[in-house]
């Protein structure tokens, strides 16, 4: 990824493929531009460890191991 912003746009074009929940679509938005889980957290109003389980499930049902692999899904750039 060649670190630009990822849109909104792109992050919900890929990210409904994936069976998302709107809570999840939510948090999995907030993770990709870049926020940490204690952040995500803070805006939110749950607790961290809340927003842990429900990356867990994001990162489940996109098929990917973690945070950056995630936020790859979203890259512009092609293979």
């Amino acid at each position: 990824m060649n670190g630009r912003p990822i849109t909104k746009e792109r992050y919900l074009e890929v990210a409904q493929k994936f069976g998302l929940t709107r809570r999840e679509l939510e948090l999995g938005w907030l993770k990709a531009s870049g926020l940490t889980n204690a952040r995500i957290a803070e805006m939110t109003g749950i607790s961290e460890l809340t927003v842990k389980k429900h990356m867990t499930h994001i990162y489940e049902k996109a098929w990917v191991p973690g945070r950056k692999e995630f936020r790859e899904l979203f890259s512009e750039e092609k293979p």
